[in-house]
């Protein structure tokens, strides 16, 4: 009996695998029949039914042809992305249903679907243009900033008024902070900053500026390349040396500068963020480690601060060379706040 189960079973197998067929197959023509006669909710059930046995690109474009019909917006949506997945030759096809679910959400007020829509347009064909939903799409309640990345960009492209682009780009420059890196978001930031004159928008770009250039500076120190983290950490303490970044900043700058040979520098460096007695958190005490490090390998005893009331580093801090691109070349918005040397 052994001998004869295992004969059969490869015939058991085909048996199951046709079945399968056909039921496939049952299911996409009672859709398109009831499709073709307009009982769109029907044909959707028998395409879903299909599609789940066999994800096959066809049957996705016939899945959102009749969700779309039916006002099923969310598998609308979904159907066509798959379809651009399932056979990227298609792509223009899915996008088209795409930009149809986007019309649909905007004439009903589906902020929610415009956004899947609109966002799933973005990943599959960029350069098709979104602008005429793009901005309602980022002003809807609960939107997520980092989920809008593909749309940002027309949104800014069609805003109505310098205020409103000056926000975006605020925006957009966090986001790409969040998901791509400040290799991406500090052009946006320093582009925010040189740009607005609302307060609210300057602390945001300003910090931008500031964080990004921290991060950078970091990223120079750990490639080894200490000349390069000195002007990056210098963008950083001009920006503001009293925030947790300015005096992180400080300390990087320290590092920098003494692997540079510049122990003076380093430990005023140091001593400005150690002797601060306002504050007084891990980056001090990293401070006054370095510090006593410095003073016990040396016998090094750091020259006189001349100290000013806001507390600000006032060393003399380099900049970058004229016409470097990733320089932030914003001249320094509070003169009195930053408290360094023209």
């Amino acid at each position: 009996m052994i001998p004869a189960r295992r004969t059969l079973l490869p015939g058991v197998a085909v048996v199951a695998l046709l079945c399968g067929c056909r039921q496939v197959g049952d299911h996409e023509r009672r859709g398109d029949q009831a499709y073709g006669e307009g009982r769109y909710a029907e044909a959707l059930g028998e395409y879903r039914s299909a599609v789940a046995k066999d994800p096959d690109a066809r049957l996705w474009a016939k899945t959102g042809a009749a969700a779309l019909r039916t006002g099923n917006l969310e598998v609308a949506a979904d159907a066509y992305l798959r379809l651009a997945a399932e056979d990227p030759t298609r792509v223009e096809e899915a996008a088209e249903g795409l930009e149809s679910v986007a019309r649909a959400a905007d004439r009903s007020g589906d902020g929610k679907r415009l956004e899947s829509a609109v966002v799933g347009l973005g990943m599959i064909a960029p350069g098709r243009s979104i602008a005429r939903y793009a901005l309602a799409v980022v002003r809807r309640p609960g939107a997520e900033a980092n989920d809008l990345v593909p749309v940002l960009p027309a949104a800014i492209a069609v805003a109505p008024d310098a205020e409103t682009v000056d926000s975006l780009l605020a925006v957009y420059a966090a986001a790409l902070r969040e998901t791509s890196g400040c290799d991406q978001a500090l052009p946006l930031f320093q582009a925010t900053l040189r740009r607005t004159r609302v307060p609210l928008l300057q602390g945001r770009a300003e910090d931008g500026v500031a964080g990004c250039s921290l991060m950078m500076g970091l990223r120079a120190e750990a490639a080894g390349t200490p000349e390069e983290a000195v002007l990056w950490f210098a963008a950083a303490i001009r920006v503001d040396s009293s925030t947790a970044v300015g005096r992180r900043a400080l300390v990087g700058y320290g590092d920098a500068r003494l692997r540079l040979g510049d122990t003076v520098a380093a430990a005023a460096a140091y001593e400005a963020v150690a002797e601060d007695r306002v504050q007084s958190d891990s980056t001090s005490l990293m401070a006054r480690d370095r510090l006593e490090e410095l003073r016990a390998r040396s016998n090094f005893q750091p020259h006189t601060i001349l100290r000013c009331p806001s507390r600000r580093f006032p060393s003399s801090l380099p900049r970058w060379p004229a016409g470097v691109a990733v320089l932030p070349k914003m001249a320094p918005p509070h003169p009195l706040r930053l408290a360094l040397p023209a």
